[in-house]
């Protein structure tokens, strides 16, 4: 029944790759090939099934006997094959990939707001250094200095004394000098004037002198200036002498 069986396929199957040959050629169409192939590869498979099976018929024994024998022959093979065959192609592979595709570790996933360096380094707190307590150097005592009664005075410039006096009572100063000075007995607002080079009054003076010598009463308590001016055309040097007598008291009737 096999050697029936083969000729016809042998036939289809150069057939088939001669169809083949042709259509790389280009004599002709590779849907007309393809048909061709089809028809020459499915025409000697029809043929075997339509064959008449009297041998098969003719014969029980043998086929019964030779299909009870081939699930013996399949048991043998089987029970011979090693079993670790069976196990052993799937152990390389999966180690290739394991190989191949190593495991990425997933980053963890937490809820919540991050945390950035920011916020980290604000929690840091950064001593202050910390400075020694001075003490405030204590400023001297203000001295109050006397009255210079023997001044140099520079070119326009002019030195006073102050002069209390009570009600009544008299005054008198006398000036030597080495240049023409001017000499004044002034209240407080007329010294201003005189020191913002504006008019003022004296209640008494004398100017461009070397020697002078003024007397005053008072009309009341208070404050006056005795003021020396230099009007030379250098330094003066000067002499100051302030007297003051007490009130005189009125005789009683």
């Amino acid at each position: 029944m096999a050697m029936g069986s083969r000729p016809p396929l042998l036939l289809g199957n150069l057939v088939a790759i001669v169809v083949t040959v042709v259509a790389f050629v280009q004599a002709i169409s590779w849907p007309v090939a393809g048909v061709l192939i089809l028809v020459s590869l499915a025409l000697p498979l029809l043929a075997n099934i339509t064959l008449p099976k009297g041998p098969i018929s003719s014969h029980p024994a043998t086929k019964i006997s030779a299909t009870t024998h081939h699930p013996q022959t399949e048991a043998k093979i089987s029970q011979h094959r090693p079993p670790e065959k069976h196990s052993t192609p799937n152990h390389p592979s999966s180690a290739r990939m394991d190989q191949r595709t190593p495991s990425k570790p997933e980053p963890d996933r937490t809820l919540g707001p991050k945390v950035g360096p920011k916020l980290a380094t604000s929690t840091i707190t950064t001593p202050k250094p910390v400075l020694p307590k001075v003490a405030p150097t204590p400023r001297p005592p203000v001295v109050k200095q006397d009255p210079d009664f023997n001044p140099t005075i520079a070119k326009g410039d002019y030195s006073d004394y102050d002069v209390e006096l009570e009600s009544g009572q008299d005054f008198s100063g006398e000036v030597t000098g080495t240049g023409l000075v001017n000499v004044y007995l002034l209240d407080e607002d007329n010294l201003d004037n005189l020191d913002q080079g504006e008019e003022f009054w004296s209640e008494t003076g004398e100017e461009s002198v070397e020697n002078a010598t003024l007397e005053f009463t008072a009309p009341s308590k208070g404050k006056w200036y005795f003021v020396v001016e230099n009007v030379d055309d250098r330094a003066v040097s000067v002499t100051v002498k302030l007297q003051t007598v007490p009130a005189s008291i009125a005789p009683t009737q």
